[in-house]
């Protein structure tokens, strides 16, 4: 951490040091911060006069941190983290005030609301598309449950669209870059004609991977193509009426098997054979130059993406009704997700059905195969007005929202012989363990068995309605109240076809469905002590809808659904303009109570083992939110953020795992809370970045950036994180721009940029598979460095 501390200091002399960047009579650069709009709550108001903790990056920011997904905000907005998991570069996980939502099983829910022009995107998985003219993200801290519903109990990320231009526009964006890399951006604003206007753009990318696949031709952790689009077409008949439509369009292949062994432990690998002796070489706790791959001997991994959505707005008498209505279709999938590949040596790696996998076959410890599909459909009304000569401003809504989700996940995992066929029962060993050379009842040890589960399908048929309410009500000049009302009815059925099911229960398919209902209300008092500075109070409660167990492996298991979980916040705000506009201070202190937590549980049963979800979890927290924008002298902008959060876990019921074995130890839940971590939360987490735009040329401007992320420790796994924690992290980027360069009709921009400017080997995403004798990370991307070259007018 020291040396990336070091570089941060080395760079700033350096800029400067550059010709020019004395201050001067006015030129024309940004010497006071400009208000800033949001529209968190279903309305537009300014950032500042908006009671809720939230993080806005503008399209100046979006540009400034060459934002192309939601999840490259994360690092630059307290206590979020988006990362992504082994296996796939489409999906996310999402972490926000210590509320996580990681497993990407469509019949789990996340903790955080997605929403692309008010229109909710259900899942985290297919959840990582490229975002194409982007004009804002709003990340809203906090259970969201009156105006956003259901599953932000964490927070709501919003992302807003640019509307077409009512002028004629081009842009084109080149970009180039190391391992490959190549980017292109198209936009064209066809103008207003008779009342409609559009903006048709199209993005194109590709990346070679950096990890060698050492046993085929090929690079790991390649986007062979990603293409994306996207129409938006306005139309405004009248000054009173105005109907958006918007398609848009995803299609990647990548290969994302960049997960890497960490770890295998001893003493699975003293009972197995070749492929645990074998899989301890590979193992590092760095990351590596190449991974063993068998399967994935191509890019393999794709994701498809249609979106349609229609926006009506009425105007009139001063209230406005507003019509949402929305279709999205997901569908993915994989050829082959392994961790860790090695050959037989055609002895002794059983086959699990008493045979021998033939010499030379390559068997990996775990790998599966996945086809995912999810379609959703949602529509909302709302009512928006003010009354009492605009005291009161209200927001009304009916919501709906309708889904249909499913997945084939069929895997293959080795295990120690010995203890895949009950330990060393004589019978059980004569039928698996056929070699002649061992006569004595231990005829499995050292041997190695391929197990898979065929059969893995599950899906389900989901649909959910809302009514909700929120008033706002100057009580003075300076004091208002604001009180939001929501309930909400969730209806799932649900299906699960898995091959341990059928063969100890003789159940073909496991079916279930139940329903929930929730109300969540919310308070807050806000108040100007001047007019640069506002506080506010609120009291606001969330819940995660309940929902069934994809991975039980009992009827019982699958058919017995958990409840939802449900969470209560405290928080104190303070907003502040200062200096004339050049500091802009946002500041929050929060304390939840979080209860009926949904924690995996070990589950006895005739299959064996079975990870099943359940609410027997509890946890308290306190957080500090702080956000500051600086502009010390003319053309200098100072951005940095902090977040931090202390979480007591009060209650947290399961298993324990036997820590050298993985195995459950026993078969009883226990509360564990004096030793669960919670996961993919670091206690601390900041920002800073700093730029310098110098005296515009008669060619142009340069503009100097560098901008810095950290986090402490992060877990990934309450109990099993002995082997793959994630240590302190801090990461440097910086960038240097050529601004406004006539050239005909427009202007040109010439960027030259570096990511990960000190090549850390950061670990991303760990798994501990626990029994399975083994743990796998994923690092983040090493050093990228390239150029954009961009074009508009």
């Amino acid at each position: 951490m020291n040396n990336n501390y070091s570089t941060i200091v080395a760079l700033l002399p350096a800029l400067v040091a550059v010709p020019g960047l004395a201050q001067g009579v006015d030129d024309g650069r940004a010497s006071v911060l400009e208000e800033v709009i949001v529209t968190a709550q279903k309305r537009e108001s300014s950032l500042q006069e908006t009671p809720i903790s939230i993080s806005t990056f503008d399209p100046a920011n979006l540009d400034r941190l060459r934002v192309a997904e939601a999840g490259d905000v994360a690092k630059y907005t307290p206590n979020l983290d988006m990362r992504k998991p082994p296996g796939s570069y489409d999906n996310y996980g999402y972490s926000l005030r210590g509320m996580s939502s990681t497993d990407p099983s469509l019949l789990t829910e996340p903790t955080v609301g997605l929403y692309a022009d008010g229109v909710y995107i259900a899942r985290i998985s297919g959840a990582a598309f490229d975002t194409v003219e982007l004009e804002r993200i709003e990340v809203l801290r906090g259970p969201q449950g009156t105006l956003y519903g259901r599953n932000a109990i964490g927070g709501a990320i919003n992302l807003v669209t640019r509307k077409p231009l009512d002028d004629f526009g081009f842009k084109q964006k080149l970009s180039a870059g190391n391992y490959d890399y190549f980017r292109s951006e198209t936009t064209v604003d066809t103008g207003e004609y008779a009342g409609f206007s559009a903006t048709l753009s199209y993005t194109h990318w590709n990346r070679e991977g950096w990890l060698d696949n050492l046993l085929a031709d090929n690079m790991l952790g390649e986007v062979d193509k990603s293409n994306s689009a996207r129409v938006a077409i306005r139309w405004e008949p009248t000054d009173t009426f105005t109907a958006d439509f918007v398609y848009d369009y995803t299609d990647r292949l990548s290969n994302g098997s960049l997960p890497q062994l960490v770890w295998v432990r001893p003493y699975q690998a003293g009972l197995g054979g070749p492929i645990y002796a074998q899989a301890m070489e590979f193992a590092s706790p760095d990351r590596l130059d190449g991974l063993p791959m068998a399967v994935s001997t191509k890019p393999d991994t794709w994701s498809e993406i249609d979106g349609y959505a229609l926006t009506l707005a009425w105007n009139v008498g001063g209230v406005t009704l507003k019509s949402i209505s929305a279709y999205r279709d997901w569908y993915a999938g994989t050829t082959g997700n392994e961790y860790g590949a090695f050959p037989s040596d055609g002895v002794n790696v059983l086959d699990g059905t008493g045979g021998v996998i033939p010499a030379g076959q390559y068997v990996s410890l775990f790998s599966a195969t996945r086809e995912d599909e999810q379609d959703q459909f949602t529509q909302e009304f709302q009512l928006l007005g003010e009354a009492f000569e605009e005291r009161l401003t209200y927001t009304l809504g009916l919501y709906y929202f309708e889904e249909e989700t499913y997945e084939d996940n069929p895997q293959t995992f080795v295990f120690p012989a010995i203890m895949a066929y009950g330990g060393l029962d004589q019978a059980t060993q004569s039928f698996l363990c056929r070699d002649p050379t061992f006569a004595d009842p231990a005829a499995c040890l050292g041997k190695d068995t391929v197990l898979s589960t065929p059969i893995f399908q599950y899906g389900s048929d989901n649909d959910s309605w809302a009514v909700y309410g929120q008033f706002g009500y100057d009580l003075s000049d300076k004091l208002a109240m604001t009180l939001g009302l929501r309930y909400t009815r969730d209806n799932k059925s649900a299906f699960l076809r898995n091959s341990g099911i059928q063969r100890n229960e003789g159940i073909e398919q496991v079916e279930a469905d139940d329903s929930w209902s929730n109300f969540t209300p919310a308070l807050t008092l806000d108040y100007a002590f001047s007019e640069d500075l506002n506080g506010y109070a609120t009291v606001s409660q969330g819940f995660r809808s309940g929902g069934f167990n994809a991975r039980a492996s009992t009827s019982s298991g699958f058919s017995t659904p958990f409840d939802e979980e449900n969470v209560t916040s405290f928080e104190l705000g303070l907003k502040a303009d200062l200096l004339d506009q050049r500091l802009r201070v946002n500041s929050a202190l929060f304390y939840y109570e979080y209860k009926d937590k949904q924690v995996t549980q070990f589950e006895a049963g005739s299959n064996g083992a079975s990870s099943i979800i359940a609410n027997s979890g509890k946890q308290d927290a306190v957080g500090v939110e702080l956000e500051l924008a600086f502009i010390p002298a003319e053309g200098w902008l100072l951005q940095a953020s902090y977040g931090f959060i202390d979480i007591d876990i009060k209650e947290f019921e399961t298993t324990p795992s036997d820590p050298v074995t993985g195995l459950p130890a026993g078969s009883q839940n226990v509360d564990i809370a004096d030793f669960a971590k919670v996961i993919h939360t670091p206690e601390h987490n900041g920002s800073v970045i700093l730029e310098y735009a110098a005296p515009p040329f008669s060619f142009g401007q340069l503009v100097f950036q560098v901008d810095a992320s950290y986090n402490s420790t992060r877990y990934f796994h309450p109990v099993n994180n002995l082997y793959d924690t994630a240590g302190h992290q801090t990461l440097v980027n910086g960038k240097i721009s050529l601004n406004d360069i006539e050239l005909g009709p427009g202007a040109l921009e010439a960027v030259a940029w570096v990511r990960n400017l000190t090549d850390e080997e950061y670990r991303e995403w760990g798994i501990d598979f626990g029994a399975l004798g083994f743990a796998v990370d994923s690092f983040i991307a090493p050093r990228m460095y390239g150029v954009d070259l961009v074009y508009q007018f």
